[in-house]
């Protein structure tokens, strides 16, 4: 038996196991990953990539190599019985701006591995195939995996923290004798990958439904390509395989649509499960992804949701491993993201109950109503901005964390634990730059937004700035700080900042601190509460000096 140290051990090379992997490698965390299977995927499975994840996946500089090879989806037409009845436009396309990527993409999970296992190769990290995790321990300092690897010979391996990543069947979490509550759904599925001629129109899916069945097509970046979602009868499914006849009976026999399938790539039968973890952490083990949560395919939110938690957890796991941060910051992942797992369950568990019911009256909710309900949204730009934004999950906030303060006397929409906002700049050196340019890299920034009162701005930027420089340096945290003149007005509305204001933006984009400059001690009481000092004599005499800065009030607007 050998024993091998390293600071992280992820066991799943999945979506989120590979996201988690790259973050930390890439903040200096020795990683190591194992997946029992031999291989990547190769089927696409899950296909569609949201707005937050592609912001999210930016700060790898991976989007916009996902968005060259993917599908931007414009819309889905409904039908009823084959008959066009409605349609919903995926597409932010209302000049709102909310984010770089106003679309849903479509790009198989397939694709989404490889790519990631490309990123994780270049940063000198290998996954560990054919190695199966036997049996898992916990000691007050650290965290031991027995593993059998591809050879069969046996090692364990201790990490100072361990995270599961290994899916809805998660050995992790069965070690862990945590509970996963939840429900098998009656209703089973089928999946297929289809080269098809039909008459529809570029980049847009299709949703059919009829009294007892729903069809759902997303076209796949492949010409011709569309992966094809279905219900099955009772009947049907007792089989566990489906052939292409059988998928080809299924449409012509029950859809009404005119479908001519040329080739198929992959077809299966899987049921479909709502379950949640009772914890998403125990001691030194974390839970990520779908050995956390598994989810309904309604909305195409569970491969989002997985990489979410990655990074989510993994900045914070990376400064308290490299000592820049109180261990206590990671109690912030389970506070944050169960409320939002809970949330994402909840609204598919009621999409995948509408499509599959056997009652009469939703039936004809679902066959008169819902269609013409979805062309309204399409139509009006407010509906269509608040549909667009719950899908792309930019809706996603931790108001109530402990990890985030709220410490502005001014009350607005816009809270600490919120996603930043996006945004330009408008005058300066950084004019014509999205505000999301500063935050590719995975540290801290703190931006000082001046106000746009004319008669609440600030008089002495330069001054405030000396004094967060000193009182920033004294952390160990790397956090950049940046100022927003006046003159950035777009970017002042989209803060809400009409008097002097301090963001600090986290790593993964949202707003860890919304506070006022003339109130510095409150933010040094935020960072005292999160991060470690520098270790530095003389910063640490100057991060002392700073709790006079509440006494002197030489920073209030003018």
């Amino acid at each position: 038996m050998m024993t091998i140290t390293t600071d992280v051990l992820v066991i799943g090379a999945g979506p989120t196991g590979l996201t988690i992997a790259n973050l930390l490698t890439r903040n200096g965390v020795s990683v190591r990953i194992m997946d029992k299977k031999s291989e990547l995927a190769r089927e696409s499975r899950a296909i569609v990539v949201h707005a937050k994840t592609l912001e999210l996946l930016d700060k790898l500089g991976l989007a916009d190599k996902a968005i060259e090879t993917g599908e931007q989806l414009g819309g889905l037409q409904f039908l009823t019985q084959g008959k066009r009845a409605g349609k919903f436009s995926f597409q932010d396309s209302t000049g709102d701006k909310r984010t770089p990527y106003p679309f849903a993409l479509i790009y198989g999970q397939d694709q989404t591995e490889h790519l990631l296992l490309q990123s994780l190769t270049e940063v000198g990290c290998q996954v560990e195939w054919d190695t199966e995790l036997l049996s898992l321990e916990q000691t007050q300092d650290g965290a031991q995996a027995h593993v059998r690897t591809a050879d069969g010979s046996e090692e364990t391996i201790e990490a100072q923290w361990i995270i599961g990543a290994d899916g809805a069947h998660s050995p992790v979490r069965h070690a862990l004798s945590l509970g996963f509550a939840g429900q098998s759904y009656t209703q089973t599925l089928f999946v297929a990958d289809l080269d098809i001629e039909w008459k529809q129109e570029a980049h847009q899916g299709a949703m059919n439904l009829t009294h007892q069945e729903f069809f759902l097509f997303f076209p796949m970046p492949q010409k011709r390509r569309f992966r094809l979602f279905g219900s099955l009868t009772p009947a049907e499914a007792d089989r566990d395989t489906l052939t292409l006849d059988d998928v080809r009976q299924i449409l012509d026999t029950k859809s009404g649509l005119h479908v001519t399938i040329l080739k198929d790539r992959w077809i299966s039968v899987y049921h479909t499960h709502q379950r949640m973890a009772e914890r998403f952490r125990v001691g030194r083990v974390f839970l990520v992804g779908d050995a956390a949560h598994i989810h309904s395919p309604a909305g195409g939110q569970g491969m989002n949701t997985g990489i979410g938690d990655a990074y989510n957890l993994a900045w914070k796991l990376a400064l308290v491993i490299k000592g820049q941060a109180n261990e206590t910051l990671l109690d912030s992942y389970e506070a944050e993201r169960m409320p939002f797992a809970r949330a994402i369950l909840q609204g598919s568990d009621w999409a995948f109950q509408i499509m599959t019911t056997s009652n009469v009256i939703v039936r004809q909710f679902k066959l008169i109503l819902l269609p013409q309900f979805f062309r309204l949204i399409s139509l009006l730009p407010l509906l269509k901005q608040r549909a667009f934004w719950i899908l792309s999950q930019l809706w996603t906030s931790y108001p109530k964390s402990p990890a985030v303060t709220d410490a502005s006397s001014n009350k607005k929409k816009l809270r600490a634990g919120d996603r930043a906002p996006y945004g330009f700049f408008e005058t300066g050196p950084d004019a014509g730059k999205s505000i999301f340019t500063m935050l590719k890299n995975q540290d801290h920034h703190l931006f000082i937004f001046a106000g746009s009162k004319p008669d609440s701005t600030l008089t002495d930027l330069q001054g405030l700035e000396e004094k967060l420089r000193s009182l920033l340096s004294a952390y160990a945290v790397p956090i950049h700080l940046h100022s927003v003149p006046t003159a950035n007005l777009s970017l002042h509305r989209s803060y809400e900042a009409d008097t002097p204001s301090l963001f600090l933006i986290r790593p993964d984009g949202h707003i860890a601190y919304r506070g006022q400059p003339e109130d510095l001690a409150k933010l040094k009481l935020y960072l005292n509460k999160l991060f470690k000092l520098s270790g530095n004599p003389a910063q640490a005499t100057k991060q002392e000096d700073t709790t006079a800065l509440t006494d002197e009030h030489t920073l209030t607007a003018d």
